[in-house]
């Protein structure tokens, strides 16, 4: 199974999300596809879709993938290389609009040289990167859990204070809405 993630922006990542459907329209992805597909507009047709998961549900999907493939968050990219999970990620691009800044670009290159990811800088270069995937092991430097620890403990402590939302699930604002899986259903767009 491939875990296809493109976090919680509110933007979506459409792009990313419709270049994995057609590939698996066209067969060239022949694994189940889970995505969570954040805001995006775009309705996938090959893919089994949700729009969130809560952290827990986050990380056991990635633990039973094979496979992940994402934008660049760091959260996602640290949370695969901690499970040993190859990830294949395609970063935003600020000339369409995706986002704002540069920072997916500059994670994506650096984690790329140091052989933790394969990057796919374009939807035509995402095939390749799949297939260079199925042999690729990511590697790990010393040190490299006491950091993705310290980056998921940043995560965790944003997510906190902006949402009221701590990392086991717990509501802190009773203004915020609980994201928890219960809440959240895996919807099957192949069917009709």
């Amino acid at each position: 199974m491939i875990f296809l993630t493109v976090g919680t922006w509110h933007r979506g990542y459409d792009r990313l999300v419709k270049a994995v459907d057609d590939l698996v329209a066209c067969g060239l992805i022949k694994d189940k596809v889970i995505a969570q597909i954040g805001c995006g507009a775009y309705k996938a047709k090959h893919l089994m879709v949700m729009d969130f998961c809560s952290p827990n549900k986050f990380v056991n999907i990635i633990s039973s993938s094979r496979l992940v493939i994402s934008h660049a968050g760091i959260g996602t990219i640290s949370q695969a290389i901690k499970l040993n999970k190859p990830v294949v990620v395609m970063p935003r691009k600020i000339s369409l609009g995706e986002v704002d800044n540069s920072h997916q670009y500059a994670t994506a290159r650096q984690l790329e040289a140091e052989g933790k990811i394969l990057v796919a800088y374009e939807v035509s270069d995402l095939l390749a990167k799949l297939k260079e995937a199925r042999a690729f092991v990511p590697t790990r430097g010393e040190g490299c859990d006491r950091i993705l620890n310290t980056v998921q403990e940043f995560i965790d402590n944003v997510a906190e204070k902006k949402l009221g939302y701590s990392r086991i699930g717990v509501q802190k604002n009773a203004g915020v809405q609980k994201l928890d899986s219960e809440n959240l259903a895996v919807q099957d767009s192949t069917k009709g």
